[in-house]
């Protein structure tokens, strides 16, 4: 009985403290004028603590929208894994600290280069070795040529001598002697032929032999450059002044790190121009209908508890995405310019509190929240100062006050609700 009894009494402080609940649903901090006050005795039964009695005024509702962002480099230079041509991955042998402040052509990343320089000392014997065969050609066909010109010359020769005979008479000489001498001046004749048509191919096509074994030579010549570049490839220097950032390793789920083997065009570092740093945040759609770019916001860094910056909105995103790759809420994308920057405490990836003061309404008919009721029926209600309940309208709100479109006027007295009408009243 005594439990029942117990169970009884929780209900109706629930239900009572239900009903006398302000309009829930924001959490907003705001800064407001409130109406005057009655004096304490003015109303009141006896228990209650503080002043019940209300006089309506007109307010200024406002209304506070807060955002978490990160400042980032608008201007940033991203460094990736260069694209080797003569290998599929690269190894990490040298990374700057990351957070140091680089200049322009500081040394900052450096990649396994022991293959490419087994490769380049391959490539240059076969150059070697190409220029030696281009040597070795050229004497080759020289002395070919040379061989060809006194074979040539011999038979010229031979044609002379054979040509002596030949200019005898023929009544000078039996037939067969004539017939003879004949046929040795045409071959001596056709050999000098002979040789000199081998002599002039020889040398027609000396420029093609050495065009063959020079080609091998441009081959070698042009795998050796590749090797080159690619070995500049490795070495990486900073091509703008920065603070040096490191890229995700998605593989490991981490920063890179050295001694991480890394495919062409993963993200090794950034580079990010500290001058260019924004805010970059993400608004819910909730509240981007309150803002708009260029409203005025404070800024302040988790890092720096106690000072502020007044900054304004650059731009908002009019499409939503999700936050992140494991969140599934779409948020808008804000981007907040700081007035000044103080690069002595401001440090990429900082998180920064945005804090945008929202006007809802100027000069309206307001309430503290807490004198406001909910019926049964879902109707709002308050208290006059005769004890009368009076219906009302709400408008707009925030965590202290309620805006009265219908049912109340400037200068009127109201209570605190205490309970509900019935429904049907």
């Amino acid at each position: 009985m005594r439990r029942r009894r117990a169970w009884r009494t929780w209900i109706v402080t629930g239900l009572a403290l239900a009903l006398a609940a302000p309009i829930s649903g924001c959490s907003r901090r705001l800064t407001a004028g409130q109406g005057e006050r009655a004096p304490a005795g003015a109303t009141g039964g006896a228990g209650d603590s503080g002043p019940q009695a209300y006089r309506v005024a007109l307010a200024d509702i406002d209304h506070r929208i807060f955002v978490n962002g990160e400042l980032r480099a608008a201007v940033s230079r991203e460094l990736t894994v260069p694209n080797i041509r003569s290998g599929f991955a690269s190894t990490v042998t040298f990374l700057a600290p990351e957070g140091s402040q680089v200049k322009q052509g500081d040394r900052i990343v450096e990649f396994d280069a022991s293959s490419l320089l087994s490769q380049r000392s391959e490539a240059q014997r076969k150059l070697d070795e190409a220029r030696l065969k281009i040597e070795k050609t050229r004497a080759e066909q020289e002395a070919a040529r040379c061989d060809l010109e006194v074979e040539l010359a011999k038979a010229e020769a031979d044609l002379k001598v054979a040509g002596l005979p030949g200019k005898l008479a023929r009544d000078l000489l039996p037939a067969n002697t004539y017939q003879k001498n004949q046929l040795d001046f045409d071959k001596a004749k056709l050999a000098a032929e002979k040789a000199k048509d081998k002599l002039d191919n020889h040398v027609a096509a000396m420029p093609a032999n050495l065009a063959v074994v020079e080609i091998e030579r441009a081959q070698a010549e042009l795998d050796l450059k590749k090797i080159d570049g690619d070995l500049a490839l490795l070495e990486v220097k900073a091509p703008q002044e920065g603070i040096v950032i490191y890229g995700d390793n998605w593989v490991n789920n981490r920063k890179i790190q050295v001694g991480d083997t890394l495919f062409p065009g993963m993200p090794v570092l950034s580079l990010p121009d500290l001058q260019s740093m924004q805010v970059v945040g993400f608004v819910y759609d909730t509240e981007l209908r309150y803002l708009s770019p260029g409203m005025v916001t404070d800024l302040g860094l988790d890092a720096v508890p106690g000072k502020s910056w007044r900054g304004k909105i650059l731009s908002l995103t009019s499409v939503a995405g999700r936050k992140g790759f494991a969140s599934q809420h779409k948020v808008f994308r804000a981007v907040i310019q700081p007035d000044a920057l103080d690069l002595g405490v401001m440090k990429p990836g900082m998180t920064v509190r945005v804090e945008v003061a929202v006007s809802l309404a100027s000069r309206v008919v307001a309430i503290p929240r807490e004198y406001v009721g909910l019926d049964e029926a879902g109707r709002y209600f308050v208290r006059k100062a005769s004890s009368a309940v009076q219906m009302v309208k709400p408008g707009v709100f925030n965590n202290r006050l309620v805006q009265i479109l219908e049912g109340l006027q400037a200068g009127d007295m109201i209570l605190r609700p205490k309970a509900a009408p019935e429904a049907g009243s």
